[in-house]
């Protein structure tokens, strides 16, 4: 099932998700439906929190972008294709090296990039939908993906990182969509007249 991707603005984006102890059935069936959502949106990373839910939970996939990524695993280098999808829970990420500037994008934030600075390689440990910890060393896209995911599973977001002219030029737009995101929260907890009929009847 296609979820709704929720936009800046909502409270959820700045919740630090929950460590996930057991994978339960309704794990699996979030997984399975973030793929489908992040498929749909075209996107190579999704988080739990962009899905309303306040979960140490990211997908990724990024065989669809030219960009390069390299993958390594227990220290030789595999086919990072073979690999994707790619599902991590309750990852920590450690051993950054590098200091690159890419461009980068948020499904939360539709029409907005920026250059952000990242690590160009981390090393990951993260737990898998077996509930067997995986670890790895990834570069390039996968690396900034799992980076930027990473930020949205502690309510950080990448507007966060950006430089202040970069903050200061998208200020319209950001606030723009913060409060089109708050109306349509009220708009949605505000009971309909026909529902206050019925309330009102049951009475």
């Amino acid at each position: 099932m296609v979820l709704t991707i929720v936009k800046y603005g909502h409270p959820v984006l700045r919740q630090r998700g929950t460590k996930i102890t057991t994978v339960t059935p309704e794990i699996r069936a979030l997984v399975a439906d973030m793929f489908q959502t992040m498929r749909a949106a075209s996107g190579v990373g999704l988080a739990a929190q962009q899905v309303g839910k306040a979960l140490m939970l990211l997908v990724a996939d990024v065989r669809d972008s030219e960009r390069p990524s390299t993958l390594e695993i227990g220290g030789k280098p595999v086919n990072v294709h073979d690999h994707m999808p790619m599902l991590l829970m309750n990852q920590v990420v450690t051993e950054p090296a590098g200091n690159v500037l890419g461009n980068e994008g948020c499904l939360s934030f539709p029409g907005i990039s920026a250059d952000i600075r990242r690590a160009e390689a981390i090393t990951v440990t993260a737990m898998g939908l077996d509930g067997k910890t995986i670890t790895f060393r990834c570069s390039g896209l996968l690396a900034r993906v799992i980076q930027h995911e990473g930020d949205h599973l502690n309510g950080v977001l990448f507007l966060d990182r950006m430089d202040s002219a970069t903050k200061v030029s998208l200020s319209g737009q950001l606030k723009r969509m913060a409060r089109e995101t708050q109306e349509a929260l009220k708009a949605a907890r505000k009971p309909s007249k026909s529902g206050s009929l019925a309330a009102a009847r049951a009475r």
